[in-house]
């Protein structure tokens, strides 16, 4: 009998987050201090945030855009 693990969850550092979110680096540990963005998993001396969090946070801005 084969059993499949659960895929894990796909962390992203915080340079792809400035490319997918189209902000500096600044506006966004800025948005964590507000609480308006997820805080990062600390490894070792980097930060890496789950991909579904962020997602998370694109879906409910796009949800609040006017007009939708």
């Amino acid at each position: 009998m084969q059993t499949t693990s659960p895929m894990p969850e796909t962390l992203v550092g915080i340079s792809t987050l400035v490319q997918m979110l189209q902000r500096s680096r600044a506006s966004i540990y800025r948005d964590i201090q507000n609480k308006a963005f997820p805080k990062p998993l600390k490894l070792g001396g980097s930060s890496r945030w789950k991909l579904t969090e962020v997602q998370a946070v694109i879906e409910r801005l796009s949800e609040d855009r006017p007009g939708n």
